[in-house]
């Protein structure tokens, strides 16, 4: 599936111009470039198509010996995941600054005996205005992302809620 690059229309005093954004394919280089784990766990951005963002890694580099997903490789790629939605959010409305994660949970319901397919949606339109909101007004903001793990039948294997938090620079 190919990489959706979002294009987004912003007022300027001449009018209108369009902006053309390959949110996946940064996060990629982002990813690659400056979280050594994303690249050792074989991390793949997938697509970021009608607002879900779907990131995959093989089996074979994240496997324990039981032949199953670690755990750890399974918190890895949701935290990824969710953060890269965020990111993509934050990016959209120009929310820069420092992204982290404030708080975590996974949820790990039955073992993963093949690759790693962790996707979120992006969060309602309520929810982003309240982050928008408050970075606008604080210089600071959060978000819950909710990320899921599936297996080829549409099993449920792991569910992960993370909250991010971005902080402007110089705050």
């Amino acid at each position: 599936m190919p990489v959706m690059k979002l294009t987004i229309m912003k007022k300027t005093n001449s009018g209108s111009a369009t902006v053309n954004r390959d949110y996946a394919g940064e996060l990629q280089a982002f990813l690659y470039a400056h979280l050594p784990l994303a690249r050792s766990a074989g991390l793949k951005v997938d697509h970021y198509v009608d607002g879900v963002l779907q990131l995959s890694a093989p089996l074979s580099l994240n496997d324990n010996d039981k032949g199953t997903a670690f755990g750890g490789s399974l918190y890895n790629a949701t935290v990824m995941t969710g953060w890269g939605l965020t990111s993509i959010i934050a990016k959209e409305f120009e929310c820069s600054g420092d992204l982290v994660i404030a708080k975590a949970d996974i949820d790990y319901l039955r073992p993963l005996r093949e690759q790693i397919i962790a996707r979120a949606e992006r969060p309602s339109s309520e929810m982003i205005e309240r982050f928008r909101e408050s970075y606008a007004k604080r210089g600071k903001a959060s978000l819950n992302q909710i990320v899921t793990v599936e297996d080829s039948k549409g099993q449920l294997c792991a569910r992960f809620h993370g909250k991010y938090a971005i902080i402007a620079n110089g705050q």
